[in-house]
């Protein structure tokens, strides 16, 4: 299952804006048509506000009740759809909407209110002439999982630890899906906006699932870092499994709206672009995990595809790298007419664990376990408090003994912007003695080769994208200074270059090729070194935080207009430029390798290696009379540069 795809920041500033200004103006039906446009859009806060302001105007109105309702459950806004499905049930009598009885009761649920749902679903299932159809069996689910909720509440497990994971790695958008990978890191999926070089959200039309890493080191976690290309490219991209010896890397990626497919990285070969595993055309297939079963690696996923007990259920097949040989659903009473999601096997004990909408729960989501025996899984156990809760409780990962682990929740007390309930979270649970008391594993050398390979091909991709060219304007930075050292960093000097662009077109306006020549090196080079620049600096925290330590080579150039001596510390001053940004960057999570005080052991070195006028293009004009060919020319500004060159 896909975690909602939440409203941008961006998208969200607008509606409030118009809704401000537009509130008193606009009809009903403008609000409707504009509600109905977000709802096809799939941005259903958005529609929930639309609709929520024609409702002020024609509050009887049962059919904008109704797209509001929906709009609100979609939204996971649990009480007003409630109350919203309760107006259209009372006036419709199931003649337009039988369904909104059911999803009032499922409303209730996930509100808590247990009392007035178990009521609910009593009618419910009243009201069903067929006693065997879906919404029969979920009212019977229903009526056994209000009391099940009430007895869970009662007797929660107090033994159990529930921590709710902070800021960086919960956003207010959404995470979900997260996975400890074969380097000890956390991998997960988030809808968060992209961030530009100045550490900005962008703004974007709609964000996009990506693929993110961090670590947790001294109490506190790194800034997680999203995957590389070859995982996230402008497609919603999710869910991290591994092979069990970590050469592969599985995960999900949508080929069409709510069509997704499996793709293979082999973690091997740093120029692998993925091979996808299995896609079934006009189906999904989606959140795979890897686990050792019957003396095999096995494939679990969840798919919508035919020949399953209907909406969502959990898939299985034999894996060897790429290959998947004998699909078949796991079948009852794991899978059922509802959604099953989230599947983690722990191969120890041969225990699944996953998610389901339709067995007896809480309420949304709820987390079950179930033992797989002779390859056929066994009764589903509700796992309980704290594991669930009203709201959705999704994507169970469970390591060790005593178990610990994570799940996904958008349960109150979730980061949220647009109701208490709207986003999902990332929680860690823990048992005592899961992390004191069990002995270390023994050395598994093939999990120790997969993080050697993961850790050199860090290094490797680190390397592939130099060298990194940075370029600077004339005796920039400070100017006319003999100094060795400066305040500035490069984002600074960066901003200042392009700022000084008109004087370079000015000073060719009466040659075109001069001003194509000029207008090419600024995007080809000044602005692709600096962009170039960030993604390394992503790749190089990667391989830190991993505890790496890393030299980097930085060599400096000057334009032949000055002494070389003077060049020389023109060139320290530009190579400080880049320490600085170094030093700076993501609020100084590289400072601690910079000065030899992180805690993991990962360092990092800058060599600063001036060169001056000696290795100066000698074809370039070092004439004071000729500015344009001295200064503005394409051939004196690449000069002006410095050079990351080698990662050691």
């Amino acid at each position: 299952m896909r975690a909602p795809l939440s409203i941008s920041r961006y998208l969200l500033a607008l509606l409030l804006a118009a809704l401000a200004l537009a509130a008193t103006a606009q009809s009903a039906e403008q609000f409707i048509t504009w509600g109905d446009r977000a709802m096809a859009a799939g941005e259903h806060y958005g529609a929930s506000r639309y609709y929520g302001e024609a409702l002020k105007q024609t509050p009887g109105t049962m059919e904008l009740q109704w797209n509001y309702a929906e709009a609100c459950r979609l939204s996971n806004q649990y009480a007003d759809a409630a109350e919203y499905y309760d107006k259209v049930q009372r006036k419709d009598h199931a003649r337009k909407h039988p369904e909104a009885l059911r999803w009032l009761a499922e409303m209730q649920m996930s509100t808590g209110h247990y009392d007035e749902a178990e009521a609910t679903w009593a009618k419910v299932k009243q009201k069903e002439r067929k006693k065997d159809s879906f919404i029969a069996q979920r009212a019977d689910n229903g009526l056994e999982g209000c009391r099940l909720a009430k007895a869970l509440l009662a007797d929660p497990d107090t033994v159990v630890r529930m921590e709710h994971l902070p800021m960086p790695v919960n956003s207010f958008d959404s995470e979900f899906g997260a996975r400890t990978g074969p380097d000890s890191a956390l991998y997960f999926t988030s809808l968060r906006g992209e961030v530009n070089a100045d550490g900005e959200v962008q703004d974007t039309a709609s964000y996009h699932a990506r693929i993110f890493r961090t670590q947790e080191g001294s109490g506190s976690w790194a800034e997680p870092m999203p995957l590389p290309a070859n995982v996230n490219n402008a497609r919603n991209n999710a869910n991290s499994s591994w092979s069990t010896d970590g050469r592969w890397f599985y995960f999900s990626r949508e080929d069409a709206p709510g069509q997704f497919s499996i793709h293979a990285l082999d973690l091997h070969n740093p120029g692998d672009t993925g091979t996808v595993v299995l896609r079934v055309p006009g189906s999904t297939v989606t959140q795979p995990m890897v686990a050792n079963h019957g003396g095999g690696e096995v494939l679990f996923f969840v798919s919508n595809r035919p020949g399953g007990q209907g909406g969502l259920d959990i898939w299985w097949g034999q894996i060897v790298g790429t290959e998947l040989f004998d699909t078949k659903p796991l079948g009852a009473p794991v899978n059922t007419p509802g959604n099953e999601t989230g599947p983690f096997l722990d191969a120890r004990d041969n225990t699944l664990y996953f998610s389901s909408d339709f067995l007896p729960g809480m309420g949304g989501y709820d987390l079950f376990k179930s033992e797989l025996d002779n390859n056929a899984p066994g009764l589903p156990i509700n796992m309980g408090v704290p594991f669930n809760s009203p709201a959705n409780d999704l994507y169970p990962a469970v390591y060790g003994n005593p178990a610990s682990g994570w799940l996904t929740s958008n349960r109150a007390g979730s980061l949220a912007e647009k109701g208490e309930t709207c986003c999902n979270d990332l929680y860690r649970f823990s048992y005592p003695g899961s992390e004191a008391t069990v002995p270390p594993p023994a050395p598994d050398t093939a999990t120790t080769a997969a993080v050697q390979e993961v850790r050199e091909k860090r290094i490797t991709s680190l390397r592939e994208k130099l060298p990194i060219r940075l370029y600077f304007h004339n005796d920039e930075p400070d100017p006319r200074s003999w100094d060795t050292t400066t305040t500035l960093d490069y984002a600074e000097t960066y901003r200042s270059y392009s700022a000084q662009k008109p004087a370079y077109d000015s000073a060719w306006t009466a040659t075109a090729a001069g001003s194509t020549a000029i207008d090419k090196f600024f995007s080809q080079q000044v602005d692709a070194g600096f962009s170039q620049l960030n993604d390394f600096i992503a790749l190089l925290k990667q391989a830190l935080d991993e505890g790496q330590q890393i030299t980097l080579q930085v060599r400096g150039y000057a334009s032949p207009l000055a002494k070389s001596d003077y060049n020389k510390n023109l060139s320290l001053r530009r190579i400080a430029t880049l320490v600085h940004y170094l030093e700076r960057t993501e609020d100084g999570a590289l400072l601690p390798y910079l000065n030899g005080t992180a805690k993991n052991g990962g360092k990092l070195t800058v060599i600063r290696s001036p060169f001056g006028k000696s290795t100066a293009d000698a074809s370039v004009s070092d004439r004071l009379d000729d500015l344009r060919n001295s200064v503005y020319s394409v051939g004196a500004a690449k000069e002006r540069r410095i050079e990351i060159e080698e990662v050691e």
